[in-house]
């Protein structure tokens, strides 16, 4: 990665596993993701856990909202396929919030990721009112980042290009029914812009984000059981 990036690579169970990349939201960092990287690693895949840009020990300006950290997870496939023990291991990803709309966006682009997770995904990272306030802030969001980064964040849009995972990508929408933040009709048009193979769960009661500390059991389960369908395979 061009960045100072703090990464986190459990020591592989065995050569060639399949490797599980976590990406998180915001606020958050690698850590935020140790509860879902532990019961991955004790179900047999290897997990790999890096801070975005900008976040946790990592260099960088500020959030760019999916757009150059998509940029990082492409840079951590190619972490990967550098070490001998997964270069030819099938990656999935994890992502969280923003760290799904920065998953979508690198599937978009590679074929390196066979399954994706992804969990409260925004429509448009740029309509998150949370990050987002207003139609001013988000003006002067696109200048700054456009100045620093030379990137455009109003294609941080998961909803634009979930269509281009076909064919190397099968997906996994998560989403709580009390997500004020990224609301369940979001996940549903997703969910009709994507293409086969593609799933869904709704978690009862779960605000953005809360899937995990909601139904930790049915969380546990359905992950386990979609990344074993479509990484386990051959």
């Amino acid at each position: 990665m061009a960045r100072r990036t703090a990464l986190g690579l459990a020591s592989p169970i065995f050569p060639q596993a399949p490797v599980i990349i976590l990406t998180h939201g915001t606020p958050g960092n690698r850590v935020s993701m140790i509860s879902r990287a532990s019961f991955l690693y004790k179900h047999g895949f290897n997990v790999l856990l890096f801070d975005f840009q900008s976040y946790g020990r990592s260099q960088g300006a500020f959030s760019t909202l999916g757009m150059v950290e998509s940029e990082d997870v492409l840079a951590a496939i190619a972490y990967l396929r550098g070490l001998p023990n997964t270069m030819y291991s099938k990656i999935g990803v994890l992502g969280l919030s923003m760290g799904a709309t920065a998953a979508v966006l690198a599937a978009s682009r590679s074929d390196d990721i066979a399954a994706l997770v992804a969990e409260s995904c925004p429509v448009d990272a740029t309509r998150v009112t949370s990050d987002v306030p207003d139609e001013e802030a988000r003006t002067a969001d696109q200048e700054l980042v456009e100045e620093v980064y030379g990137v455009d964040i109003t294609q941080a849009r998961p909803i634009d290009v979930v269509n281009k995972l076909a064919g190397h990508t099968a997906i996994f929408f998560i989403n709580g029914d009390a997500d004020s933040v990224t609301p369940l009709d979001g996940m549903q048009a997703l969910y009709q812009a994507a293409s086969q193979p593609k799933q869904y769960w709704v978690v009862p009661g779960a605000g953005h984000a809360q899937a995990f500390d909601s139904d930790t059991a049915g969380y546990i389960s359905h992950v386990n059981a979609f990344f074993d369908a479509y990484l386990l395979k051959s």
